[in-house]
């Protein structure tokens, strides 16, 4: 993954989130779909090419009253993860 301090995740321009009944869904094209949890959608969410990864450690541990330190090494792994699925790029 690449967490170079000029780079920045975003979101996939055609990746959809369905939410059906309170389960969240993925899909491109409808053809594949992947459950994904209300986490890995919350840090999704935050990818939006405007925020670096520094930014959603801090966002995300004054929400989740969490240090950034212990946070910093599992949102990098769910970011890895999200960017192996192709649901995020670095911009």
């Amino acid at each position: 993954m690449l967490l170079e301090t000029n780079k920045k995740p975003v979101k996939s321009k055609n990746l959809k989130v369905i939410d059906q009944l309170g389960t969240l869904y993925a899909t491109f094209d409808g053809s594949s779909i992947w459950k994904i949890d209300k986490v890995a959608f919350g840090i999704l969410r935050l990818c939006d090419g405007k925020k670096s990864f520094d930014e959603i450690v801090g966002e995300v541990s004054k929400r989740a009253l969490v240090s950034e330190k212990d946070l910093a090494p599992v949102l990098k792994e769910i970011l890895s993860d999200l960017e192996r699925m192709r649901f995020i790029e670095w911009v």
